[in-house]
């Protein structure tokens, strides 16, 4: 097991998170670009299937979160959801004039018509 900022997590049982070089590149260039420690990544009820991520710049951590260093940014997850983040890749994608990063969790059994909303088994 290791204690990770007052929490302890299971290391067999904790995959963590992926983040590709292109959305690594990016979430830094926000961070520094806005004075920003890390990202804040969340999860909220919203759509037709269940759940939507949210990730967010985050200047320190609160209480109900645990910090993972990645690289060089601070990421702060809510303990409440770290079991369905678990295992999650995080990409940065460009299409035409559209740019978003996309979440790719194995966990994930639905998705709405639209894609913009999940459910987990």
């Amino acid at each position: 097991m290791k204690k990770i900022e007052n929490h302890t997590i299971k290391l067999n049982q904790w995959k963590g998170i992926q983040i590709t070089s292109k959305a690594l590149k990016q979430i830094l260039y926000l961070t520094k670009k806005n004075n920003n420690q890390g990202i804040r990544i969340n999860i909220k009820k919203s759509g037709c299937a269940g759940f939507r991520y949210t990730m967010e710049l985050a200047k320190n951590q609160k209480i109900e979160e645990i910090k993972i260093i990645y690289e060089k940014i601070s990421i702060f997850i809510p303990i409440k959801i770290t079991n369905i983040i678990n295992g999650t890749k995080i990409d940065f994608i460009k299409e035409g004039l559209n740019k978003t990063f996309k979440f790719e969790n194995p966990k994930i059994t639905q998705y709405c018509g639209c894609g913009e909303s999940f459910s987990t088994y």
